[in-house]
């Protein structure tokens, strides 16, 4: 089995944690029900720094729970985080899907960007939406949303959130770097 990949917010949990064990859980699972141990992928041990080594130990008892993706794009970010695939895939799927971004109801739909600081939060279809947060979204193509980053003239990052709460953080630059090779290629 390949090792999960170590997310910013499994940092944050070692950091909080030293000098013992971080158990990474199947991002399908519902946490706030209980974990039972077939959803635990694995645990790596986390040093006196509170820093995430390389000793990892997979659960014999895991058990992958079954996903049903919206769409690519929540495929290849589930790839990506088991390991199956090259963060790279994401750029790539992140412009070929339809993406989900909050909106401001005071404002026309499509013209703007909710941001959170330098923070974009976009979302990989409406499964994946907190339920939480206020009730006004809009659609973005990811080629449309790499033209509009672009056109901010400031640093973004965007973080995209799948099912499970899988998420990845990539630079605004990286996807507006993607959109020009695929453009110059033609």
């Amino acid at each position: 089995m390949v090792k999960p990949l170590v997310t910013r917010e499994m940092r944050e949990r070692a950091r909080r944690a030293p000098n013992n064990w971080l158990h990474v859980v199947d991002p399908a699972h519902d946490a706030a029900v209980g974990v039972p141990a077939e959803a635990v992928i694995g645990r790596y041990l986390v040093d006196a720094q509170g820093e995430i080594t390389d000793q990892y130990v997979p659960n014999p008892r895991y058990r992958p729970s079954e996903i049903t993706f919206e769409n690519d794009l929540e495929s290849v970010m589930y790839l990506v985080q088991r390991g199956y695939e090259d963060k790279r895939a994401l750029v790539d799927a992140v412009l070929a899907a339809e993406l989900v971004l909050p909106a401001d109801p005071a404002r026309e739909s499509r013209e703007h960007l909710v941001m959170r600081g330098d923070v974009l939060d976009v979302f990989a279809s409406d499964q994946a939406r907190p339920r939480d947060w206020p009730p006004h979204w809009h659609r973005f193509h990811g080629v449309e949303l790499a033209v509009v980053v672009d056109a901010l003239d400031r640093p973004v990052t965007l973080l995209v959130t799948a099912q499970g709460g899988v998420q990845f953080e990539i630079p605004g630059g990286l996807l507006v770097d993607g959109l020009r090779a695929v453009i110059s290629t033609r």
